[in-house]
């Protein structure tokens, strides 16, 4: 992921993302519970129909949401600084 505008629009999915795929869940959260219940639907990151669960069986993404938002916050910061 390169662009400012590719982090924000990922951002924005991780923060008001509900339900989440495996695949998914698995490279942005980190898998916080024992059993999960799973159901056949659209992911709310990849915009997938496949078997999901509820985001906060991945700790509502809260890692790389702190990730994304120092990487954009650096990102404008530098910008800023060669303006």
């Amino acid at each position: 992921m390169n662009s400012l505008k590719e982090k924000k629009a990922l951002l924005k999915k991780l923060e008001e993302a509900y339900t989440t795929c495996m695949e998914c869940g698995q490279e942005y959260g980190v898998y916080s519970v024992g059993c999960s219940s799973v159901w056949t639907g659209k992911c709310d990151v990849c915009g997938k129909e496949s078997r999901v669960t509820e985001a906060r069986d991945f700790g509502y993404f809260s890692k790389q949401i702190r990730q994304l938002k120092k990487e954009i916050k650096n990102e404008k910061s530098n910008s800023q600084t060669q303006k």
